[in-house]
């Protein structure tokens, strides 16, 4: 008989619930462009962990399909504070656009400073 797998596991090739690949070359790409872009750490106000890192859609992956790889709708956060805005998505899209907008315009004076 096959091993049963605990609840809320994933098997590697992707998720049921959410219909991600997480091995898709372009997921993987979209993930680390986005990780990279944030300097690989939480841009959650107030907490800049380093750790547990995950990339959040902005808008949602089920309802905005042509938003899914493009990086304008990633958002690096810790696994805390990813989870803290699940089932808040909406609440938190125009504050987390507004933080790439912040985030876009440090670089570039930091740019120009140098």
């Amino acid at each position: 008989m096959p091993k049963r797998r605990g609840r809320g596991s994933r098997k590697r090739f992707g998720s049921f619930r959410s219909g991600r690949n997480y091995e898709d070359p372009a997921y993987a790409s979209f993930r680390k462009a986005v990780r990279k872009r944030d300097g690989n750490k939480c841009l959650f106000p107030g907490c800049g962990s380093k750790s547990r890192l995950e990339v959040h859609h902005i808008k949602k992956w089920s309802s905005h399909p042509s938003m899914r790889y493009d990086t304008s709708n990633g958002i690096t956060l810790c696994k805390e504070c990813h989870k803290r805005t699940q089932g808040n998505e909406e609440v938190y899209e125009q504050l987390f656009f507004k933080i790439l907008e912040w985030e876009a315009l440090r670089r570039l004076k930091k740019k120009e400073d140098e």
